[in-house]
């Protein structure tokens, strides 16, 4: 059995570039959502994009031309490589950053952001991390600047196990563009690291960070994007 990390790499991100080109987790929709809230904000605009992987969406909802500078961090050095390529058109020098998306806020500069984007990352984090990750995304945006949250997310009143128990039955008989082993593989990840929170939660975390204006940009499921103002 092969346990090279490029290996493993290669094979968990095959099975997420499945789930993105079947929809699975309603990416295009979500995509377009935030696109269209990125379309008014023309920039030039300093973007940190926290667990940015590949960097492949971010070439989807925002412009070369947009974009000032870019900081991505991600714990997964391979992906990294690949985002260097992705980002390529945007013809600026990007800073890509393997580290934790806390630490690398924590270090971020004060009022230097205009976007702080984390797709699919923050539900991994403990609840006093997420505040911590709020309250640092306030620190570091620039005046009129937005956090933009793409993640799982609890319904309203649903307990964690509930939630894990109704989605690991959608990817079961639901996903069927996976083998049966890669839903095992998305169930397993699943049950081991999704901690998400209802909406109502991350409204309050961003209200103690003073991120007083939340709105809500789309859901699907479970999937959802929301917009925190500064």
């Amino acid at each position: 059995m092969k346990t090279d990390p490029i290996y493993i790499f290669r094979k968990t991100w095959a099975t997420y570039q499945k789930v993105i080109s079947n929809n699975l987790m309603f990416h295009r929709e979500i995509s377009t959502a935030v696109r269209m809230l990125l379309d008014s904000r023309p920039g030039p605009l300093n973007v940190l994009d926290l667990g940015c992987g590949d960097a492949a969406h971010i070439g989807k909802m925002l412009n070369p031309g947009q974009v000032a500078e870019y900081c991505g961090c991600d714990l997964s050095p391979y992906a990294l490589d690949v985002a260097r390529n992705n980002l390529k058109p945007f013809g600026i020098r990007v800073n890509l950053l393997c580290r934790d998306m806390v630490a690398v806020l924590k270090e971020a500069p004060e009022n230097h952001f205009d976007v702080v984007y984390s797709g699919y990352a923050l539900h991994h984090l403990p609840i006093e991390e997420k505040q911590i990750f709020f309250t640092e995304c306030r620190r570091t945006l620039r005046e009129n600047g937005c956090v933009i949250l793409v993640d799982v997310m609890l319904e309203e009143e649903q307990a964690r196990p509930a939630y894990l128990d109704s989605y690991n039955r959608a990817v079961a008989t639901q996903w069927k563009a996976l083998t049966p082993q890669e839903r095992n593989q998305v169930q397993e990840h699943i049950r081991n690291c999704d901690f998400p929170e209802t909406p109502s939660v991350f409204k309050v975390l961003a209200n103690n960070a003073g991120l007083t204006t939340c709105r809500r940009l789309e859901k699907h499921t479970w999937h959802e994007a929301w917009c925190f103002l500064a």
